[in-house]
């Protein structure tokens, strides 16, 4: 009962509550409207020019679901949780087959719980769906390398080339590094991996994914070329078009981040697992393939000159893996020497839990604009610590079948964030109302434009109507002097600035609102708000 409350809230409860997030949900659901509205399902195309940012099959399984609940947000957003849900599945399959039916629970739960999945499967882009297919095809793989289960591969193949449809080469790249890695640091893993069919199941991975990007490049030629194959995968990856990025160890602190409040039972584990292997008596293998996945996930992302935090998510379900044997391990020998950092790091997480909800606490009372109902959340992660710390204590480090305090504690945070958090950055978002104003007012040959407005997918989505969105001022004013009638959002100072400029302009609609959606908004005293005006050409 509890592991189905967690995944009703973390994945499914009020999922299509929230208007769709600036900028990649809104322009994912976009892109799928357009895919139904043109009725083209195999070629990609935003505001009517050809989009070449992902492959197909995630907006594919996105427009079905549209076909079925309309081009609502819910409709958008119920694959990647659907894809969550199949994560957690898996994973659990995949430890009941590698560690035992009690290690499947806890690691089934632990990645439930993450908050990088509470994030992922309830935003409608494609990255839930994805870790599901290139981990379960991972996984799959390895189970039929160490149980003699050879059929099960063709399984794992045919996952990965369903990754590869819904992500492109990535899903082949990371399965072959962690391949090859394992191959490196396990002689056992090397030579029960190199029993699989291998040659045939890289063809079967290209029979199955290459039609696609075929038909892309014989309709489209050269702009798919350039536009996906470059751009999209080896320029993003080599290049410097985006400056800022985050240092190389980013991706350390994400996942590190990310994992919480397990980070301190995992890094035990790799601590002890590395004292192993200089001892000579460790890791045993699925340790070995589980740290060659997260290796191979961190390390190909961390070397990228261009990084998204959600990028090193397909790291999470290994890791949930690791942190669960461990759990085990320490619950079947908890005085052993071989699990003393694990023992240590244990022992960590109800001390962590009480201080992140005390830091909690201290900000909701004294910095965050929200109701002092959402004190509960808090509450419950100190009571949860508290408990876990004194428990573990009194137990000299033994564990219990799974973390249920903490769990209970994140199941609790996970809700005061649905019903409190959500709704206060909701009240930010301009983009849905502005949208909506204009697609009620505007006539059929009205044009539609935003200036200097760029990060608002969500607008077009809404306004649903071909949009223009610009942002030199020279082109503006030619589009403002041209004879068709014209809507246009913008900035109030913009506005101004046309105005003095002699534009003639009109506002029929204003409001406040924040340019992108931002936490800063919860804080008190936070900065005024944007006020956006709707445009058209003055009588």
């Amino acid at each position: 009962m509890f592991g189905a409350a967690m995944i009703f809230v973390v994945l499914f409860w009020r999922l299509g509550a929230p208007a769709f997030w600036d900028p990649d949900e809104a322009h994912y659901a976009e892109t799928t409207r357009e895919m139904i509205e043109r009725a083209d399902w195999w070629a990609p195309y935003y505001n009517g020019i050809p989009f070449f940012d992902k492959p197909m099959l995630f907006h594919q399984l996105q427009g079905a679901a549209m076909l079925l609940w309309g081009p609502t947000e819910f409709a958008a957003r119920i694959v990647p949780a659907l894809g969550g849900l199949g994560l957690v599945l898996v994973t659990g399959w995949f430890a009941a087959q590698v560690a035992g039916r009690e290690t499947a629970v806890v690691a089934a739960l632990l990645v439930a719980s993450n908050a990088g999945l509470f994030g992922l499967a309830r935003y409608a882009i494609l990255d839930s769906l994805f870790t599901l297919l290139t981990f379960g095809g991972a996984a799959a793989l390895t189970v039929s390398a160490l149980g003699a289960r050879p059929r099960l591969q063709w399984i794992g193949y045919l996952a990965i080339a369903l990754g590869v449809l819904v992500k492109g080469p990535l899903a082949l790249v990371l399965c072959g590094l962690t391949l090859l890695l394992a191959i490196v640091i396990s002689p056992d893993a090397r030579r029960r991996l190199l029993g699989l069919h291998w040659i045939a199941g890289l063809i079967v991975i290209i029979v199955v994914s290459a039609p696609p990007f075929l038909y892309l490049y014989f309709r489209f030629g050269r702009a798919f070329v350039d536009g996906y194959v470059l751009d999209e995968n080896i320029r993003l990856y080599t290049g410097s078009r985006f400056g800022g990025q985050p240092s190389p160890f980013f991706y350390f602190q994400i996942l590190a981040t990310g994992l919480l409040p397990w980070t301190p039972l995992v890094a035990g584990r790799l601590v002890d697992d590395v004292r192993a292997a200089v001892r000579g008596d460790g890791p045993d293998t699925v340790d070995r393939l589980l740290w060659a996945w997260t290796a191979a996930i961190v390390g190909f992302f961390s070397l990228s000159t261009f990084k998204l935090d959600h990028y090193v998510f397909p790291a999470v379900p290994a890791a949930a893996v690791i942190g669960a044997r461990a759990w085990r391990d320490l619950r079947a020998e908890p005085d052993s020497p071989r699990h003393r950092a694990s023992r240590v790091g244990v022992l960590t997480i109800g001390p962590l839990l009480t201080a992140i909800g005390i830091v909690f606490a201290y900000l909701l009372v004294a910095r965050l604009d929200l109701p002092r109902a959402a004190l509960i959340a808090p509450a419950a992660v100190i009571t949860a610590g508290v408990w876990m710390t004194v428990s573990l204590a009194r137990s000299r480090g033994r564990t219990g079948r799974a973390p249920w305090h903490a769990l209970a504690a994140m199941l609790v945070t996970y809700a005061g964030l649905l019903l409190f958090v959500m709704p206060a950055l909701e009240e930010g978002k301009a983009a849905p109302a502005l949208a909506r104003f204009v697609a009620e007012r505007a006539a059929p040959a009205d044009r539609i434009a935003t200036y200097r407005l760029h990060q608002w997918p969500a607008f077009r989505f809404y306004v649903h109507r071909q949009t223009s969105f610009l942002d030199d001022a020279a082109e503006t004013r030619a589009f403002f002097a041209a004879p068709d009638g014209f809507y246009c959002v913008m900035q109030r100072h913009s506005y101004d600035e046309f105005r003095a400029a002699g534009v003639p302009l009109q506002i029929v609609y204003e409001r406040d609102g924040q340019t992108t959606t931002s936490g800063r908004v919860l804080w008190r005293g936070h900065p005024e708000p944007t006020h956006f005006v709707v445009v058209t050409r003055a009588r």
